[in-house]
């Protein structure tokens, strides 16, 4: 029998990683040459992960207080990810995920095709790590979708573990969630409605789960 569509019947189930400091951070390192940079809104060379990614949506994120870890290649990026400290919806499960005033969450990672297959993953998820533990953070957070084994092993590899696990069915546009009990001593994933007054607001609040 053939699968229904999505738009009628949809699972999701999405893994919760974090890594709690004082942890010790892995070396990781990518396979080929690049430099890590921290984009800021009033960061000179944002203009870098613009190239890559929507101008608009960019700033819509940078105005927020958001960052972006970037790896560079030969003057171009070719592997980054988001961070917040505030609230931001995953488009998965329509909800968004508020993180706790010690924590950020990390969301919206991507290493463009060509470049994939190099470490470059856990190489900008060590400098995320690095800034969190900088800033005297108690633990930085992670989701990724329980059949994306590649981002699993990235997260993995860079120390992030499993505390929780989201699961998600929508059945004719409703959606139903059950959020599994954490791991002892990890506090809860917090998810909370998120409203929206403009298209372009509703996009540019919601981040990608790898």
């Amino acid at each position: 029998m053939s699968p229904l569509p999505a738009f009628i019947f949809n699972s999701i189930q999405l893994g919760l990683y974090d890594f709690v400091y004082p942890g010790e951070i892995p070396p990781s390192e990518g396979r080929i040459e690049a430099e890590h940079r921290i984009l800021e809104r009033n960061s000179s060379d944002r203009h870098l992960i613009e190239e890559v990614q929507n101008d608009w949506l960019c700033a819509a994120r940078f105005d927020r207080g958001e960052i972006c870890f970037i790896a560079i290649h030969e003057g171009k990026v070719v592997s980054y990810i988001w961070g917040s400290r505030g609230k931001v919806g995953v488009e998965e499960i329509d909800m968004a995920v508020e993180t706790a005033p010690k924590e950020i969450y990390l969301y919206d990672a991507f290493t463009l095709e060509p470049w994939r297959g190099n470490n470059l993953y856990p190489a900008v998820l060590r400098r995320a790590l690095e800034y969190g533990r900088d800033l005297g953070l108690q633990r930085t957070t992670i989701f990724v979708e329980a059949r994306n084994i590649p981002s699993i092993r990235g997260v993995t590899k860079a120390g992030f573990i499993l505390f929780q696990t989201l699961l998600y069915k929508r059945i004719l546009g409703f959606g139903k969630r059950e959020l599994l009990p954490p791991l002892d001593g990890h506090p809860p994933a917090k998810f909370v409605r998120l409203f929206r007054s403009s298209l372009r607001e509703m996009i540019s609040e919601y981040g990608h789960v790898r």
